[in-house]
């Protein structure tokens, strides 16, 4: 008997996520690290990061392999690393490759069970522009607050958290094996192929 992956869809469209194939660790992780264009609440002061502030960092040498972390935690091994960028109008896109460490795969199988389904960068600032309130203005009780576009920033790492500060910053699928590589141009024609390669 042949072992297929289920597939779920969630309300989300970034939520579809593949099952674990029986005795096959999760290699694979893909997500939106961070979107743009959207406010997260930071305290005293509200944030977004504007499209394109990380594409220095993600093109440029020191963006790969960097870790993918447990809640921001450093000093504990990274559960992953990063194995590629896609930066678009909505934000920063990633997947990553996860290693075999009983964390990673307790992480992996959480997230796609949809109870660890949060991402969340760790970064250093290069340009922000800042919007500052005046003190009538400002009120953090009603949600007045200074705000910052982060123009430009350094990447550091990305972590999985089940409380993201960003609501589009999440998970959208875990996968044990590598994608399927179509050579026409029809979505289709990859998955004919990985159904007959199921079948074998």
């Amino acid at each position: 008997m042949i072992n297929i992956p289920e597939r779920r869809v969630f309300e989300s469209p970034l939520a579809l996520r593949d099952t674990q194939l029986i005795g096959r660790p999760y290699k694979f992780l893909e997500g939106r690290a961070v979107p743009y264009h959207e406010w997260a609440d930071i305290g005293f002061f509200l944030e977004q990061h504007a499209p394109g502030s990380l594409d220095q960092t993600t093109r440029a040498g020191s963006g790969q392999n960097l870790p993918l972390l447990l809640f921001h935690n450093n000093q504990r091994w990274p559960i992953g690393h990063v194995e590629q960028w896609r930066s678009d109008e909505g934000g920063l896109n990633g997947v990553w490759r996860l290693n075999e460490l009983p964390e990673a795969q307790q992480a992996a199988a959480l997230a796609n069970a949809g109870d660890l389904t949060g991402m969340s960068i760790g970064f250093q600032p290069v340009r922000s522009d800042w919007e500052y309130l005046s003190d009538e203005e400002w009120n953090p009780d009603v949600g007045r607050k200074d705000r910052v576009t982060r123009m430009e920033s350094r990447l550091l790492e990305v972590s999985l958290t089940p409380t993201p500060a960003f609501a589009g910053a999440e998970v959208a699928l875990v996968r044990t094996a590598e994608r399927p590589r179509a050579r026409g141009n029809t979505r289709l024609d990859g998955w004919v192929r990985e159904l007959a390669k199921l079948k074998r």
